[in-house]
C-alpha cells in the first residue's frame, strides 16, 4: 500500500497539497492519504482550571483538527480516495516527521506558507524542518 502524508492546517495551500496526494493516490492501486492535523496546546495555566478540565481541553484541540481537515476531507471524498484522519499534539516538523515514520508513509506531500527567503532563514519553515527530520520524499505544494 501507498502512503502518502499530508499535513493540514485548514489553509489554501494545505488543501492543494491534498488535491495533489489525490492525484498520486488515484494512480495508484494501492493508496492511502493519511491527512494530518497538529495543534500546538499552549502552555501554562488557565486561570479557571477548576471549572476546565484536561479532557475538556483535549475535546477542544480535537474539534480544531477535524474542522482543519475538513475542506481537505471533502476534496478526497468527491474522488473516494482512501484516507484516514489524525490529530497530533506538539512540534509540527517533529509530529511530521515522526507520524511518516511511524505509518510507513512512502511519501510526505505539504503546502508552503509562502514566506519569504528571509522569513525562512529567521524563523526556519515546517518544511524545512521537515526535511531535516525525514528520510522520504518531501513534496511541497505552493
Amino acid at each position: 500500500m501507498l502512503n502518502i502524508l499530508v499535513p493540514v492546517d485548514g489553509s489554501d495551500n494545505a488543501n492543494r497539497a491534498a488535491l495533489y496526494a489525490r492525484e498520486l493516490a488515484q494512480g495508484a492501486p494501492a493508496a492511502r492519504v493519511h491527512l494530518l492535523n497538529i495543534q500546538t496546546p499552549t502552555h501554562g495555566r488557565v486561570g479557571l482550571s477548576r471549572l476546565i478540565t484536561q479532557d475538556m481541553i483535549d475535546e477542544y484541540y480535537l474539534r480544531q483538527g477535524q474542522e482543519a481537515t475538513r475542506e481537505a476531507r471533502e476534496l478526497l471524498d468527491v474522488t473516494g480516495t482512501h484516507y484516514t484522519t489524525h490529530t497530533a499534539f506538539g512540534h509540527a516538523a517533529t509530529e511530521i516527521a515522526g507520524y511518516a515514520r511511524d505509518h510507513g508513509c512512502a511519501r510526505i506531500v505539504m503546502g508552503t506558507r509562502g514566506n519569504g527567503t528571509l522569513a525562512n532563514i529567521l524563523l526556519g519553515s515546517v518544511a524545512n524542518q521537515v526535511l531535516q527530520l525525514t528520510d522520504v520524499p518531501v513534496t511541497l505544494v505552493k
